[in-house]
């Protein structure tokens, strides 16, 4: 017998696949899937066989709608970046990149601002974000204020939580769907959070008959913008993209003819996202680009995702160029001899 359902978490070599019906099927990847190079992430619709009433095999995989590489999710139908107001304290810098690289991953989806621990301080960054299109939901997971206005938003989604350890994001789940037997970390001495979710998946939440999926992540802690294209930074920051200055191609991060500091002396932009902006794009610079970002990605992981074929059994890895190449100790030394007879010579 043959069953859909969606891949919720993966562990080893099993994939862990609920149905319609809300069963979860301990799974194996049929081998042609994997010869063929397609890579198994979790939030994939997948077709089952049931081996016996507990276990199936995978035997194929649907298109996906979006995907990300770290951490390995897909088809995300929002995201959800958490912060907290103190324990660990409020950073607009830090915040910033994580709206930018969440909105470059994944372009088409919503993704908002969730600002956890009122109970312990009120902020208000509406002003900063007012030209954005973030929007923004102020809560606390230990009181409540504020969870139901969540559980309305996500409700018949598929959610990603995104943010620093410590900010509650599993403090969050608890909160929206109280029988979820999971482990809340606590804060170090530094005051920064300590990681308690070790492996990503798919938690269903159940509210008003409508199924969510909430996906707490272990990826987002450390990430990377160099490289990364400085005129696709810009259109993740909708409120400078805007911009009308002297030259159409402007990126707003000193050039001839530009506004921008313009418009954050009169107020019109906000000055610590324009600040946050033009630290990103120096970021995006500071590595020579030897490949594609996707030459990258593929190097680390030997395959694209999404049923996407390997060229054989070969990994597509970068090449550096040969100008920018460093010179090896054998070469160094080879030269140093030339000289050293070309002096003899002459003497």
């Amino acid at each position: 017998m043959k069953i859909q359902g969606k891949i919720t978490k993966i562990l080893a070599n099993f994939y862990y696949v609920q149905d319609s019906e809300n069963k979860l099927w301990e799974c194996f990847a049929r081998g042609r899937l994997l010869k063929e190079g397609k890579l198994l992430f979790v939030g994939d619709k997948v077709d089952i066989e049931i081996s016996n009433p507990k276990q199936g095999v995978i035997t194929d995989v649907y298109p996906r709608k979006n995907k990300l590489f770290k951490p390995p999710i897909s088809n995300v139908d929002e995201v959800l970046v958490i912060f907290s107001t103190r324990e660990p304290e409020f950073d607009f810098y830090n915040l910033d990149r994580y709206l930018s690289y969440i909105s470059y991953e994944l372009q088409n989806e919503k993704v908002c601002i969730c600002i956890n621990k009122i109970d312990l301080e009120r902020i208000n960054i509406d002003v900063n974000y007012k030209n954005t299109e973030y929007e923004i939901f102020y809560f606390s997971a230990l009181t409540g204020e504020g969870i139901e206005k969540l559980c309305n938003e996500i409700s018949g989604k598929t959610v990603l939580l995104a943010g620093p350890s410590g900010v509650g994001k599993t403090s969050l789940i608890k909160a929206i769907s109280p029988d979820k037997d999971l482990k809340i970390g606590e804060i170090s001495s530094v005051g920064s959070g300590k990681h308690t979710t070790r492996n990503i998946q798919l938690i269903p939440v159940f509210d008003n008959d409508k199924q969510s999926f909430i996906a707490d992540t272990p990826g987002f802690t450390q990430f990377s913008f160099a490289t990364l294209s400085p005129e696709k930074i810009l259109n993740t920051f909708r409120d400078l993209n805007n911009i009308h200055c002297l030259f159409d191609n402007c990126i707003h991060s000193g050039e001839e003819g530009c506004l921008a500091e313009e418009m954050v002396h009169k107020g019109q932009i906000s000055a610590t996202r324009y600040e946050s902006y033009l630290k990103i794009i120096e970021e995006s610079k500071s590595e020579i680009k030897y490949g594609k970002k996707e030459e990258t990605k593929l190097k680390s992981i030997g395959s694209d995702a999404g049923g996407d074929e390997l060229k054989g059994d070969k990994k597509f890895i970068p090449k550096i160029d040969q100008e920018k190449r460093a010179e090896s100790r054998k070469k160094q030394k080879q030269k140093l001899l030339k000289i050293k007879d070309f002096d003899e010579e002459k003497q």
